[in-house]
């Protein structure tokens, strides 16, 4: 073969010096926590038992269960190009080698949770491999548009992340209580366990990195993560009091359903007291650090029920 055509048609930037010290013992030993804890999707929970205890169930429910556990696939999923374009940010930055590994155990983890959530909804009667809604064919995708991101600073990049970590912690806890379900209690607990690896790797950025941010950076961060709660999550992701008016009633209604049978779900007025009340823990972790969030006014001033009357 001609020399010619082992060259290279996309130049990367200078891997080199790759890093092989280790600089943050507190991140390495999140990253042996994700060796020791790791779990399998496939072989640590009994889909076929799940199947068996929700086949009597309504159809209706089963339907409502099933789409809330796509919802929750598709999210997943999606949160690994996030961690695909930082671990190539980190490794091009040299940053130190267990930044990188936590990265990468970010994104098998997601696709862990990815894998449980069809999982579960296969269960419930069948996964949905595309909303059935052509909203949030719309919406999802926003969610996980890199664009400000990659004009961002590594760590400042990485801190909007982690607290929207923190913030969907909160609502996962809130649906592990929910789950009347051996299995679906099973799977959010191990979810669970994964995501306070992530919570603690932000709470570690905001003590080590934090300070060093500049004034435009902290501010660009709160715009950022109040820019995403509403512009996508508020749209049906964490709650849907963003959706039109026809599709929120829907979403709504469905959620409920699927909480109201235990399936591990959380009923759409419950969800917006849950950001609320997680929105004021972040803004007091961020603030020593002066990071502004601006106010959300969708959930933080007046509202009303989610499923009332319109």
């Amino acid at each position: 073969m001609e020399a010619s055509m082992l060259e290279e048609t996309v130049q990367n930037p200078n891997p080199y010096p790759v890093v092989g010290e280790l600089h943050y013992p507190d991140i390495w030993q999140l990253c042996t926590q994700a060796r020791d804890l790791a779990w399998d999707a496939d072989k640590d929970i009994d889909w076929a038992e799940l199947a068996r205890e929700t086949a009597d169930l309504p159809a209706e429910v089963r339907a409502a269960g099933a789409e809330w556990w796509s919802l929750r696939a598709w999210m997943e999923h999606g949160a690994t190009p996030y961690g695909a374009e930082r671990l190539s940010q980190a490794i091009y930055e040299h940053q130190p080698f267990e930044i990188k590994q936590h990265v990468a155990n970010f994104i098998m983890e997601e696709l862990r949770h990815h894998e449980a959530s069809f999982r579960i909804a296969d269960a419930l009667g069948g996964y949905q491999p595309s909303p059935s809604s052509d909203y949030f064919k719309l919406v999802i995708p926003r969610f996980h548009n890199e664009q400000e991101e990659r004009r961002m600073s590594f760590y400042a990049g990485m801190a909007v992340n982690t607290l929207f970590e923190q913030l969907s912690g909160e609502l996962l806890t809130a649906r592990y209580k929910n789950a009347g379900y051996k299995q679906i209690r099973k799977a959010c607990e191990l979810i669970l366990r994964d995501e306070a690896r992530h919570v603690q790797f932000g709470r570690i950025l905001m003590r080590r990195f934090f300070e060093s941010l500049s004034d435009e950076e902290k501010e660009q961060l709160g715009q950022k993560f109040a820019k995403k709660l509403r512009g996508s999550l508020l749209n049906g992701v964490y709650a849907v009091v963003n959706l039109p008016k026809d599709e929120r009633s829907r979403s709504a209604r469905a959620r409920a359903l699927a909480a109201e049978y235990k399936l591990g779900a959380t009923h759409p007025d419950e969800e917006v007291d849950i950001i609320v009340e997680a929105l004021v823990q972040i803004r007091k972790d961020v603030e020593p650090y002066n990071v502004p969030i601006p106010q959300i006014p969708e959930i933080e001033g007046e509202r009303v029920s989610t499923l009332a009357a319109e």
